[in-house]
């Protein structure tokens, strides 16, 4: 049960409290724990020293003054750290905000490869390790080209030696390749298609009025079989590199 009290809050003020109100009997104190000292606290113990010493001992008030400005130096310097500190984490959110513009992006550090070709690399993330920045990112070590069946309209499955699959099953025909493991092209600008006994196939000027098997299927194999399209190929791990080292954005 709630009792009513019909006295006014006693306002008292001393050294250690600078705003206390007593209620029923009951002390409320709105300022900080009167354990903790700070410069208006040694101000007012150094006058209320001067005002209790004995005249013929008397204190150090010297040493009071230097301890006040010690304080109150480190305060300066706790605040200012406080500051900076402060400064250092508004400055690595913005910065952290801009760097996050480069995801997606491929870079280059400078790095080269065992070839002596400048190293490039897609950026999938942007990292904050105390207060410094980071770039995870994955090296382009190579481009692959895509392959389409016009008939089905789905992109098909070749392997490293160019062996065209179909439904999970490894054709007589294969894409000829270069160096880099790129499509090669004939004249005409068709894909470079290979038989299993590793001749070009080619559609003949004028189709004939019966083709055989082979024919028919190498026919098959040219017209159905197109160039879609190219798409980076990716190293397995991701590289760190610090933010600061990246030289070319493309």
């Amino acid at each position: 049960m709630a009792i009513e009290s019909n006295r006014e809050p006693e306002i008292i003020r001393n050294r250690y409290y600078d705003n206390t109100t007593i209620i029923d009997g009951v002390r409320y104190t709105t300022k900080e724990d009167p354990g903790k000292l700070n410069n208006d606290d040694f101000l007012k113990l150094m006058l209320e020293e001067m005002k209790q010493q004995d005249p013929t001992k008397p204190m150090d008030s010297a040493a009071l003054m230097d301890s006040q400005l010690k304080m109150s130096t480190i305060e300066s310097n706790n605040a200012m750290a406080e500051s900076m500190s402060a400064l250092q984490k508004a400055y690595a959110a913005s910065s952290l905000a801009t760097a996050a513009n480069l995801i997606n992006k491929v870079v280059e550090n400078g790095e080269t490869n065992d070839a002596g070709e400048v190293k490039s690399f897609l950026v999938e993330t942007i990292e904050n390790k105390d207060g410094e920045l980071y770039v995870n990112a994955r090296e382009i070590i190579g481009i692959k080209d895509a392959l389409v069946n016009t008939e089905t309209e789905k992109l098909t499955i070749y392997d490293a030696d160019g062996f065209i699959y179909e439904d999970g099953e490894k054709t007589e025909y294969r894409i000829s390749l270069d160096g880099d493991g790129r499509f090669t092209y004939n004249e005409d600008g068709s894909i470079k298609i290979v038989d299993k006994d590793n001749n070009v196939i080619t559609l003949p000027e004028e189709t004939p009025e019966e083709e055989t098997a082979k024919q028919k299927a190498d026919r098959e194999a040219i017209e159905k079989y197109k160039y879609y399209a190219s798409s980076a190929v990716y190293a397995d791990e991701a590289t760190v590199m610090p933010l600061g080292s990246i030289l070319v954005v493309n």
